[in-house]
């Protein structure tokens, strides 16, 4: 199609092209509009200056392969394959989008890259969980992204890109002016008035306008009188318009062939690039047979080749020719399709989607099908999983489809609505009615199959159901459907489903309502102990962060011994529960056990992990280890789901408690390791916070604040919001410790209102960094944290003195918490030589203050990167500030942008000693990936002090930040 009427959404593109610099353009506008030419036009732009062009476009399938749109694109680079080797979707998919990030990397030192992506509405989960990641993290190298998309479906990928900066360009209709010379260079002639009321009727979109012509001058009605005017000849004295794609396409392939249409609609329903042999296959005839029959196609515009396949000239074609079938011939050349894929071994996400259209009520296989290819889909794409494992349920019988769970490819044509003369498609529109769907299956098949619908109930689908949609989200519809599959359900199936919904309530930050289902399933009589151990096991971490803490203690112990209890099939040894009053007698031996597989070993190793936190909450530091240490033991006996769990990550929070920073550090190393090659996502923003409370223990406030914000972003990116508070309470401390009071209170702020007002750790942590008085429930875990504090609050906060003398009483031989008690009682010169013997630096800072050694103390303070002690931000200047505090910037509030210690403002001086640390690291030509393993941090920390660095520096790409280094620490000859 002829480039017409987009010079200025060519321009804005090519500016960021040829930039020089990293940038993210998203072209918008409804199909036909002409998107794809203008990302033909810029890729030739981008390759006339010097850019490489990696080109790739989603289909419709993408959403069934993750990691497929991006890997598509970019292929290889620096002979590595983009998502890495062997990677499997459900194994290593998300260590896989690191991989792909540091071979881009590596390309663009080489040769600036764009990465056009066409089609992304498409996009499969994963490629657009890299989009929010990559982008952002290369804004340091070459990398220009351009996308392409239409309005629906929606793509939240993308918002955020936008909302975070990316470029907007939307397509607009062409203008009457724009649409003649359009009609001009198709015809080869000035358009008269017919042409231009054709233009008119076509609304401005280029692809129908141009489908309409070239059908009109093909069939010879279009006319060039001597003066160069076009014009439309008209039958019976008027003009015969199509009515929208689907007619226009129907004008363009009426003079094919049977057969070839035959082809075209193999192809459509396949909705991807096929082979001759796969049509043939669908088809039941022999792929030399169709050879002509393609050739034809192909002669008419409506197939192109791409390789050793074949693909539509344009998906609007596609979605036409599918639209126009029948609903009864849809539905039986899917059914078709997935009997031939399956004999070609093709992977079983693909032969789901056209189970999903294909199969009928009560068809067991299918339904077997489909629960397979959403098992294999969970890791990586969870929410079109749950459209899977949705299908499957209303096959089974069980469930009837609503407008807020309809599932894909139940919409208009995209595109039409923004067309006069629309054309209603069969498919229907997303939440009407599809004839796929709703087809009612005669009762004598009803009857035939209702047992075997039965049995898969029975197996616990509806639970599966909800657990799916709930990890990707979609809470709405997972409480819709767990409220219409409890308690007449059966105890069982209504305790897998409140299972299911209560992991994701609790990961998504609602532990009240968590408590409050599974409360009410827990009271049914006949719940199994399976479930009934696995659902005290996640109601006991609901209990302890809204601050019940001996009810989550009693709930955990419950948990674990009931998890004990079970054999191998599911049963309890001895034939009965195990109350909690069982439970409690003899409970603390659990701690000393060694792990014995057998038994149900995840509700053991979450009772465990809440047992931990609930023993550091109350100071018994030594107990709160040996319950991680089992922890671990048990999930890596166990394997599977149970090691998804990632049980270190509480060890780790035990070393830290007990002042064991280095195995605690590396215990974290060994998570991320993990998350990246189990694919476990939602333990990220657990790790960053863990890491981030640990460096500023150490006395690390720039990585530490650096591991806070990496941890929120992932965390916002993920949609997984529930541990921002905690996250934000970390930034607000090191704000607070640096002197940014305004900083301080805008994080405290903002964590406090996703937090609540409410009882729980996080919240009244959060109050207390404000200036309240903790409660006595939370205070020895706050002294544990700061054993210093203890000093600073014992003339407002009766008993912390005691809390400190007894937590060190009960942890012997724990430094910190000693010289905590120390400095609390006054024997200042004491409490100097623990701290320093031991790992807290901010402790030894404190008591050097008050022993009025300010000289050493601001030392101390500044090689921490802070300027005085974490006064809350409501309260008034302390008493024991450093002298020169307020001329360092004391409650100036340098922003959000974090870095502090070698000074304010911007230039290299402004570096801290952590970004510095990067700095020269990436200046010596390492990546993200390589930077972060020789700083034991994380990439995404990594790339944070990249970013405050970009920004002090005044900089926006890695050579001009190495230039800067060569400049301020020149190579010594």
């Amino acid at each position: 199609m002829t480039l017409v009427g987009r010079e200025d959404a060519l321009a804005a593109v090519s500016e960021v092209l040829l930039g020089g610099a990293a940038g993210c353009v998203v072209v918008e506008g409804p199909a036909g509009i002409g998107k794809s030419r203008l990302l033909e036009e810029a890729a030739a732009v981008g390759r006339s200056g010097g850019l490489a062009v990696a080109l790739g476009r989603a289909t419709e399938l993408d959403r069934v392969a993750p990691l497929s749109t991006l890997s598509r694109a970019v292929g290889v680079l620096g002979g590595r394959p983009v998502g890495g080797s062997g990677d499997s979707p459900g194994h290593g998919a998300f260590l896989a989008i690191e991989r792909a990030g540091e071979a881009i990397e590596r390309f663009s030192r080489v040769r600036p890259l764009a990465i056009v992506l066409d089609d992304v509405q498409w996009a499969d989960e994963l490629t657009c969980l890299a989009l929010r990641q990559l982008v952002p993290e290369l804004a340091g190298s070459p990398v220009v992204w351009l996308l392409a998309r239409r309005p629906l479906p929606e793509q939240e990928a993308v918002d955020r890109l936008i909302a975070e900066g990316a470029r907007r360009v939307p397509l607009p209709p062409l203008g009457p002016e724009e649409a003649a010379e359009l009609c001009a260079r198709l015809l080869g002639a000035a358009p008269g008035a017919s042409v231009l009321e054709l233009a008119r009727a076509a609304g401005g979109n280029p692809f129908l306008l141009e489908e309409v012509l070239t059908g009109l001058r093909e069939e010879g009605r279009i006319a060039v009188s001597d003066g160069g005017v076009a014009s439309v000849s008209a039958w019976g004295g008027r003009l015969d318009l199509p009515a929208g794609f689907v007619a226009a396409v129907e004008r363009r392939l009426r003079d094919l062939s049977g057969e070839a249409r035959r082809v075209l609609e193999a192809g459509a329903v396949l909705r991807r690039p096929f082979t001759v042999h796969e049509a043939a296959g669908l088809l039941g005839a022999a792929p030399g047979a169709l050879v002509g029959h393609v050739e034809a196609a192909v002669r008419a515009g409506a197939l192109v080749g791409e390789g050793d396949r074949l693909a539509f000239r344009h998906d609007l074609i596609r979605e036409a020719v599918y639209g126009g079938l029948a609903p009864a011939i849809r539905t039986a050349l899917h059914r078709e399709a997935a009997a031939v894929l399956r004999r070609e071994g093709r992977p079983p996400a693909e032969l789901a989607e056209h189970l999903r259209h294909g199969a009928r009520v009560g068809d067991v296989a299918a339904v077997r099908e489909l629960r397979a290819a959403a098992e294999e889909m969970t890791a990586v794409a969870p929410s079109a999983a749950a459209d899977l494992m949705l299908r499957a349920l209303e096959l089974s019988g069980g469930h009837h489809l609503t407008g807020q769970h309809r599932l894909p490819g139940q919409h208009r044509l995209p595109g039409q609505d923004h067309l006069p003369g629309r054309h209603r498609l069969s498919g229907g529109h997303r939440g009407g009615p599809d004839p796929t769907f709703v087809a009612d299956e005669p009762p004598a098949v009803a009857g035939e199959l209702a047992a075997g619908a039965a049995g898969l109930r029975a197996e616990g689908l509806a639970a599966g159901v909800v657990r799916l949609l709930a990890s990707a989200g979609r809470l709405g519809e997972a409480r819709e459907i767990a409220d219409a599959h409890g308690a007449p359900r059966g105890a069982a199936e209504a305790a897998g489903i409140a299972f299911g919904l209560a992991e994701a309530l609790k990961h998504a930050g609602d532990d009240r309502a968590v408590i409050a289902r599974t409360g009410r399933v827990l009271e049914l009589p006949g719940v199994p102990v399976r479930e009934r151990a696995r659902l005290l096991a996640v109601r006991a971490h609901a209990l302890m962060m809204t601050g019940r803490i001996d009810a989550a203690d009693d709930a955990a112990r419950e948990a674990i011994a009931n998890g004990e209890a079970v054999t191998g099939g599911g049963t309890v040894t001895g034939g009965a529960t195990v109350s909690a009053g069982e439970a409690a007698t003899g409970g603390e031996a659990i701690a000393e056990r060694e792990a014995v597989p057998g038994g149900e070993a995840f509700a053991q190793v979450v009772g465990l992990q809440a047992r931990s936190t609930v023993a550091i909450l109350r100071g018994d530091l030594g107990r709160a280890l040996r319950y991680a240490e089992r922890s671990v033991r048990l999930a890596d006996a166990a394997g599977g789901e149970t090691g998804h769990r990632h049980p270190r990550l509480w060890l780790g929070a035990a070393l830290t408690a007990l002042d064991r920073f280095e195995e605690a550090q590396e215990v974290y190393a060994a998570v991320e390791r993990e998350c990246g090659r189990l694919g476990t996502a939602w333990a990220l923003p657990l790790l960053h916070r863990f890491r981030a409370e640990l460096l500023l223990a150490w006395g690390r406030l720039d990585d530490a604040y650096a591991e806070a914000e990496t941890g929120l972003r992932v965390a916002e990116q993920l949609s997984a919001m529930a541990l921002a508070p905690a996250l934000l309470g970390v930034l607000g401390h090191v704000a607070l410790l640096r002197g940014e009071s305004e900083v301080a209170r805008e994080h405290l702020d903002r964590g406090r209102d996703l937090a609540g007002d409410g009882p729980g750790l996080v919240a009244e942590e959060l109050r207390w960094r404000r200036g309240h008085i903790p409660s006595a429930a939370v205070l020895p875990y706050l002294v544990v944290q700061e054993p210093w504090m203890a000093a600073r609050l014992r003339a407002a906060v009766p008993g912390v003195v005691e809390c400190v003398r007894d937590l060190a009483r009960r942890n012997p031989g724990h430094g910190s918490l000693a010289a905590g008690a120390a400095h609390a009682e006054g024997r200042l010169e004491e409490a100097i030589e623990l701290y320093r013997a031991g790992p807290r630096p901010l402790g030894l800072a404190a008591a050097l203050e008050e022993a009025g050694r300010r000289d050493e103390a601001l030392e101390v303070y500044r090689t921490c990167g802070a300027i005085q002690a974490a006064t809350p931000a409501d309260a008034a200047p302390s008493s024991t500030t450093p002298p020169d505090a307020a001329s360092s910037g004391g409650g100036s509030g340098r922003g959000s942008g974090g870095g502090s210690g070698r000074g304010s403002g911007g230039g290299w001086a402004a570096l801290t000693a952590a970004e510095l640390r990067v700095v020269r690291l990436v200046a010596q030509g390492m990546t993200n990936r390589e930077a972060a393993a020789a700083l034991f941090l994380s990439p995404h920390t990594i790339d944070t002090h990249l970013r405050h660095a970009f920004a002090k520096l005044g900089v926006n790409s890695r050579v001009e930040l190495t230039r800067q280094a060569l400049i301020h620490e020149p190579p010594i000859p």
